[in-house]
């Protein structure tokens, strides 16, 4: 390879190399490839183009419409092959995948001065689902989420997000699976499926639970996301001990892929993580001497004690380097969870939006309406705390009646007017906080449709809280049902056609090459994941919320996908953590340029 070269910059020409091309299927991305193959005259006379031949390589499907300027271009005759690579998303875990559409995904979606952005977020978010669709190599039914609308009196409507994009998936995908069809070498063989059970994508919009972007979770990767401060959501900085007695500042990034002990812990509780390191730690200093002195046989080590001890580790620098990062961190927040005491806050928070308490028993309306003005009017709680406490009960509530809203509104007195904005903006996904009548919350652990979206039970199964966490997300139980088949049709339709009872008899073959290669062009694709005759096996479940994933979603689909031994992948136009969420919140009102 002589070189690697940006297509927007001014290049060199080299008309008797063949060139490489990686681009984005945009009008631009094809312009500049015809304009580098306009002949142009040399000293000698001579026509040459700027490259002898090129190889096409889009990240995502490339449209007729461009294709056909491809073909009609003075470049046709020195393209000798177009590939789909079907990379237009970002992996960021083995079951978490991101669209990130724009800068400002959810002002996009959900702000009324945004008309102009949201379909055209939709349509790069749909692309890139697409793209993870092609790479698993799967045809799955789709579905989304339709809630009831209110009627004309009411003060706020569902979001039609999910329905939009859904629909905007069906048909890429049904123009994906055409001109595949097309350009097959056997247009009439089909090949029988081996799944058991059809694959599917559920598109969920953020109002399916509201409860989820506000609550504190303490799991690891949860509890680090909501307290710490991360560079680029993933970048940790902290202080090391050298062996030369002074401190300096290290970072890591919190990596599934390089980092052991995070992918091992990170959906573990905070306190069990905790006590898991110092065991770890422990183990690992009885079996090296170098680091025996550092400790005290008979005596527990503490969090403190460990960052002193972790510096003897000269000869494990890499080792030395995780448990160091790891201890800090860990070490940090329980601090902060001790300092602000959110196992309060978090106990309240449980009970507001479960129903029950630690005990089981039914909490009383009157009391927890007593312990919120209580809690709001706290001023040793931090102000982020108290506002996630009063949209909670604002959503538990449905968004209650406005004199009251305004009542409480007052108590915290530390809200400004973005805050109170960002609570009448709940209506823009359907919470009606500027309504004068009043609606009764229902019950957290007797799931209806009264209110005409998706209840859930809110507790799961016995054997699922973990240190007072007791809340469920909903695409906990949304997926449950799914694979169940017992998912509401009326809330999540099918947009063409639901699955048959039993698995389709038919299929095609997807695998995630080009659409338009002719025979005998670039050899064949070796695809090593393709399935032995025989090996059956259950489809995929993809679940996408536009609009923001929480890290407890994230951590649904694990568990999920660990219990059924499933293919389960969740997606998403981007991470949202309480304090961001917020933050958007407070931006809908505004008329942004993005």
């Amino acid at each position: 390879m002589a070189s690697v070269q940006l297509i927007t910059r001014s290049r060199q020409q080299y008309p008797d190399v063949e060139a490489v091309y990686i681009l984005v299927p945009c009008e631009d991305s094809i312009a500049r490839v015809i304009e580098d193959f306009k002949p142009s005259l040399e000293q000698a006379a001579v026509e040459r183009t700027k490259y002898a031949r090129a190889h096409l390589f889009f990240t995502g499907a490339l449209s007729d419409s461009l294709l056909l300027s491809l073909r009609q271009s003075s470049a046709a005759p020195y393209i000798k092959g177009i590939d789909e690579l079907f990379i237009e998303y970002n992996p960021i875990e083995s079951r978490v995948f991101l669209t990130i559409p724009s800068e400002q995904p959810f002002y996009a979606l959900y702000s009324p001065h945004s008309s102009n952005m949201v379909h055209r977020d939709l349509d790069a978010a749909a692309d890139r689902v697409l793209s993870v669709i092609a790479c698993l190599g799967i045809r799955p039914y789709i579905r989304y989420y339709r809630p009831t609308q209110r009627s004309a009196t009411k003060a706020a409507e569902y979001p039609k997000i999910a329905e939009a994009m859904a629909e905007k998936l069906q048909q890429k995908l049904e123009n994906y699976y055409t001109r595949r069809a097309a350009n097959s070498n056997n247009k009439n063989k089909r090949e029988k499926s081996n799944d058991i059970s059809p694959s599917v994508v559920i598109v969920l919009d953020r109002s399916v639970d509201m409860y989820a972007p506000l609550l504190h979770e303490f799991t690891y990767q949860a509890t680090v996301h909501d307290l710490i401060d991360l560079e680029d959501g993933c970048k940790y900085t902290y202080e090391i001990n050298t062996l030369a007695g002074k401190t300096q500042q290290a970072s890591a990034t919190l990596s599934e892929q390089s980092d052991e002990i995070w992918r091992q812990y990170r959906h573990e509780h905070i306190c069990h993580v905790a006590e898991e390191l110092v065991a770890q730690f422990e183990t690992m200093v009885n079996k090296n001497i170098g680091v025996k002195a550092a400790h005290q046989p008979g005596k527990k080590m503490k969090l403190g004690e460990l960052r002193a001890a972790i510096s003897e580790l000269p000869e494990f620098s890499k080792l030395q380097a995780m448990y160091s990062m790891h201890i800090d961190l860990a070490s940090k927040c329980l601090d902060i969870i001790g300092e602000q005491e959110l196992t309060t806050i978090s106990e309240f928070e449980q009970e507001l939006v479960t129903g029950v308490t630690t005990n089981g028993e039914q909490v009383n309306r009157t009391s927890i309406e007593t312990r919120l003005i209580s809690l709001l009017d706290d001023q040793t709680i931090e102000k982020y705390d108290r506002i996630r406490l009063l949209f909670l009960y604002l959503v538990m509530v449905n968004g209650g009646n406005e004199l009251d809203r305004r009542r409480l509104e007052q108590i915290p007195q530390c809200l400004t007017i973005n805050d109170r904005r960002a609570a009448v903006n709940l209506r823009q996904l359907g919470i009606p906080t500027n309504d004068t009548t009043s609606y009764a919350e229902s019950d957290p652990n007797k799931p209806t449709n009264k209110c005409g979206k998706y209840e859930w039970k809110r507790i799961p199964q016995i054997g699922k809280e973990t240190l007072g966490s007791r809340f469920s997300p909903a695409v906990y139980s949304i997926i449950r049902e799914s694979l169940a088949k017992e998912l509401c049709t009326e809330l999540f339709p099918w947009v063409n056609e639901a699955p048959p009872d039993g698995p389709p008899k038919h299929i095609l073959n997807v695998t995630a090459t080009s659409l338009r290669r002719k025979k005998g062009e670039w050899g064949s694709r070796n695809n090593s994941q393709k399935k032995a005759p025989g090996d059956k096996k259950s489809g995929a479940v993809i679940i996408y919320i536009a609009g923001g994933v929480t890290l407890s979603e994230m951590r649904a689909v694990y568990e999920i996908a660990q219990t059924f031994k499933r293919e389960i992948y969740i997606g998403s136009t981007h991470i949202i953590t309480p304090r961001g969420f917020l933050e958007d919140l407070k931006s809908l009102h505004l008329k942004m340029l993005i």
